[in-house]
């Protein structure tokens, strides 16, 4: 059976109004950025890359250290990762591609046009981009480390990733099956327990509908164990169990 691990790699400061969707509290909430590792398979699987030093000066992040190390302080090298499911191409999402030089990248197909397409260098959606990672797509492209996905698919036995869009327009959470139940990484499906539990959309937003239906898509996957990691939230420390400081066992 597969192992899940969430693994912390920085932290910021912000306020509920500037994070959850029609909010007017300016009540200080944190974040914090994970990468997600799965074991237990015939290799390594990482969600997500993170992002590197330029992006946590840029954006204030405190107590950050590269998502490489964190994966190396999990027992991973990171060149022994071969496979990396990102869930979107935002910037802490996607930045950190570079640290991992042997995986092959899985993304939505739709998630790639958006960001390569007309709408993404908007306002409204340049803040959560890093340009010069996202024109790495090409380059990766060309190199046969992108897989294009177009829609729900299995990655391994147990292990499946599943396309839910709202936040961004391709995102795709994934589900990993273990002792304990299924695993569903929400990613930015649901920034905090508030969203998934409560219904309540982050700010972000690319389709209003498709986040909302992405809730309900969410709890159906988890069924009775109900084994949800929200994608940046402190709790997750505290519902699961902390091995060693940034390194949380899931399941």
């Amino acid at each position: 059976m597969y192992e899940v691990y969430a693994l912390k790699y920085g932290e910021r400061d912000t306020t509920a109004c500037q994070f959850f969707y029609r909010e007017a509290s300016h009540a200080p909430i944190t974040l914090h950025y994970f990468v997600w590792l799965i074991l237990g398979g015939p290799h390594p699987i990482l969600v997500d890359t993170g992002f590197l030093d330029d992006d946590a000066q840029a954006r204030g992040i405190r107590n950050y250290i590269t998502p490489a190390a964190a994966v190396e302080r999990a027992g991973i090298k990171p060149a022994d990762v071969p496979v990396s499911l990102i869930t979107h191409l935002h910037y802490d999402h996607w930045a950190g591609h570079s640290l991992f030089p042997s995986a092959e990248f899985w993304i939505q197909r739709e998630e790639v046009a958006f960001w390569t397409g007309r709408y993404g260098s908007m306002p409204a959606f340049r803040g959560s981009a890093n340009v010069n990672a996202l024109a790495g797509l090409v380059t990766l492209n060309y190199g046969n480390r992108i897989r294009i996905v177009d829609g729900d698919q299995d990655v391994l036995p147990g292990i499946r990733v599943h396309r839910v869009g709202g936040h961004t327009a391709g995102l795709q959470i994934v589900t990993v099956q273990t002792a304990r139940g299924t695993v569903v990484l929400t990613s930015d499906a649901s920034h905090f327990y508030r969203n998934v539990e409560t219904r309540q959309p982050v700010q972000i937003i690319t389709n209003l509908p498709e986040m909302l239906e992405a809730f309900e898509t969410i709890h159906a996957l988890a069924g009775a164990e109900k084994l949800i990691v929200a994608g940046h939230d402190p709790e997750v420390a505290g519902r699961f169990k902390t091995v060693e400081p940034g390194i949380i066992k899931i399941a």
